[in-house]
């Protein structure tokens, strides 16, 4: 029975134990308990986390500059961000006419742009400012859309209505929009970003089946990709949080069917390929599954036997949770917990059904939970965001960023790459001359 550590007791249903196959989930979908540290992020950021990629729109923030530092970066990745930079006499007397101007500015810095995408925070949400009314103004002056994007981080209690809201904004505005027919070999990714090359490894093995990937959302989605990504005969959704509300709409709007798979660990990789083989009836998906595992394996095996037996410890964002456990225990390394900031029900019970007896399911644990976590489960690895990051390192830890800073782990190659960073770091002599080491 693995040792749970004593939490608060408004915080109980949120920390649960896996016991056999009738598993106890925890409380989600929650808001913080008000005075903690939580690692979660607001809503402004979720959304910002899934249009930052947008590489042919404007992104100006309305808002004090703060804001828009905050979601300057994006994945370790800096985009080029407009701010109105809200002051205090803006706030008390509005700034509309300062967000009009600002519109006009960027446009006339950036004239290639296709699109302004205009991002409402918390200070506009209390004023009330008029953010649709001044963008469609706007607009017929730029002559492009001007589209607000309303998240501010009050409006929910954590990241995932960001995505939500940013989901709808791209059905609504940019999913479609141009013509086409369907293409027989089309499919879009929804839910991938492209951290760190892990696109190139999806879209090389979709490559070697004969498809092509149309659109990814939102890694490689310009406004021109996004206008043809109605012509996709499948949706593959890679990210439930971002990409389940993306493909159900696209079904509904265009009658594009869709698979949920993950390319995360050896098992998984090989169940998408074949899940999408089967749709498009592809005999070669054998081959290439056979030659993919057959190539990981073989380089992964020099690593294994430093992560044989090892614990692990998981928190990161809640829709990859259950492939990442399984992909840890691919490695042999006994996976001790998997929580997440904002993971939902669905998130829980697919993590439950991919971790052994005894492992610690929790949702949005904040920092002194996730000490009190180190100290009672002894990990020799702990993954998850740069919030964590310097928290563990100080107990002594060794620690994986996720999502990745360094190289692809998405693919039968990524899989080698991430067996090569754990092993690289449970074996590093640092962490035997750090006070408090395991």
């Amino acid at each position: 029975m693995r040792v749970v550590p004593e939490i608060m007791p408004c915080r109980r249903g949120h920390v649960v134990v896996k016991e056999g196959e009738a598993t106890c989930l925890p409380l989600c979908s929650r808001p913080t308990v008000p005075g903690v540290i939580s690692e979660r992020a607001c809503a402004y950021y979720g959304a910002r986390w899934v249009l930052a990629p947008i590489p042919d729109a404007v992104h100006l923030v309305h808002g004090p500059v703060g804001c828009a530092y905050y979601g300057r970066t994006v994945r370790r990745k800096n985009y080029r961000l407009f701010s109105t930079d809200l002051s205090e006499r803006d706030i008390v007397f509005g700034a509309g006419e300062k967000l009009y101007r600002a519109i006009l500015e960027t446009c006339a810095l950036v004239p290639g742009a296709r699109a302004v995408l205009v991002y409402a925070t918390c200070a506009v949400g209390i004023i009330g400012e008029d953010l649709p009314g001044i963008c469609r103004s706007a607009a017929k002056v730029v002559g492009r859309p001007v589209v607000p994007v309303n998240a501010p981080g009050f409006c929910a209690s954590n990241q995932a209505a960001g995505h939500d809201i940013a989901a709808r904004l791209l059905l609504e505005h940019f999913i479609g929009n141009g013509g086409g027919e369907p293409v027989e070999n089309g499919v879009n990714l929804l839910g991938e970003f492209d951290v760190q090359g892990d696109l190139g490894e999806i879209e090389a093995l979709l490559g070697e089946m004969g498809l092509k990937v149309i659109c990814a959302f939102s890694g490689r989605a310009s406004i021109a990709a996004m206008a043809q990504a109605h012509r996709a005969r499948l949706n593959i959704v890679h990210c439930r949080r971002t990409g389940h509300l993306l493909a159900e709409g696209m079904r509904e709007k265009f009658g594009i069917p869709y698979v949920k798979v993950s390319f995360y660990g050896l098992e998984e990789t090989a169940a998408a390929l074949r899940a999408i083989s089967r749709f498009y009836s592809l005999a070669i998906a054998g081959e290439v599954v056979a030659r993919g595992l057959r190539a990981a394996r073989e380089k992964a095996r020099p690593f294994l036997a430093r992560l044989r037996g090892k614990r692990v410890g998981l928190f990161f964002g809640g829709s990859r949770m259950g492939a990442m456990a399984k992909a840890f225990r691919e490695l042999g390394m006994e996976v001790v917990l998997a929580g997440s900031q904002f993971g939902c029900r669905e998130d829980y019970e697919e993590a439950g059904h991919k971790v052994a007896d005894g492992t610690v399911l929790v949702d949005d644990a904040h920092d002194r939970e996730l000490l009190e976590f180190v100290a009672c489960s002894q990990p020799h690895l702990w993954v998850g965001g740069t919030k964590e990051k310097f928290l563990v390192q100080k107990l002594g830890v060794p620690f994986l960023v996720f999502p990745q800073e360094s190289a692809p782990f998405a693919g039968f190659k990524g899989f080698v790459n991430l067996a090569r960073q754990a092993a690289g770091l449970v074996s590093a002599p640092v962490w035997r001359l750090a006070a408090g080491g395991f």
